[in-house]
């Protein structure tokens, strides 16, 4: 119990999920034009490729919160407790954005919850290499999709992921892809953080 207190799951995930699922709610399919390096110097960008930003904040700050003492010298597995966490917040993502998209009748909140996974796997990548200012990496990948991941308006290159359509295999792929390498980086360095 001591490491769930530890790691404020128990206030700081459900805000942050809620958080995510409201914006998931209150956004929806709305676009806004955004200014791009791109050929007609904007692009059109579904708003809710922003909103796993919340979520992932939440999971950092938790797994940020640690007692380093007990940590670094018990013989608890607390990064497989970690880790453990991180998949169960990813998985209600997924689950409650495909509910809700199919509430709503809306693909762009099904693919909410696939850029939660991708983008919670890049925030532990940069929490791996770079500490806490990895919480940043989700945030500067999403403003470089804007500023530089648009053939034209409506049309995101392959390695973008986030903007893709929920049917495309690739960015499906990708997002798991960048879940397990940011999993086995957090399972890489978590004593090191301690």
């Amino acid at each position: 119990m001591w490491w769930f207190r530890a790691r404020r799951a128990h206030s700081v995930l459900p805000v942050g999920m809620a958080a995510f699922l409201v914006f998931l709610l209150l956004i929806q399919d709305k676009a806004s034009a955004l200014p791009s390096f791109g050929s007609s110097g904007s692009v059109t960008v579904r708003l809710a490729v922003f909103v796993p930003i919340p979520l992932v904040a939440a999971l950092m700050m938790s797994l940020e919160s640690r007692m380093k003492a007990p940590e670094i010298s018990g013989i608890r597995r607390v990064a497989l407790r970690d880790t453990a966490l991180v998949v169960a917040v990813v998985a209600a993502a997924v689950s409650a954005s495909f509910a809700l998209g199919a509430l709503t009748g809306s693909q762009v909140a099904q693919a909410a919850g696939r850029n939660v996974a991708f983008l919670t796997g890049l925030m532990l990548l940069g929490r791996a290499l770079f500490r806490q200012s990895g919480a940043l990496l989700p945030t500067a990948w999403l403003m470089t999709v804007v500023l530089v991941g648009f053939r034209t308006s409506n049309d995101p290159y392959p390695w973008t992921i986030v903007p893709e359509p929920v049917g495309a295999p690739h960015a499906a792929a990708g997002a798991v892809l960048m879940l397990i390498v940011g999993i086995l980086a957090q399972l890489r360095t978590s004593r090191k953080f301690a």
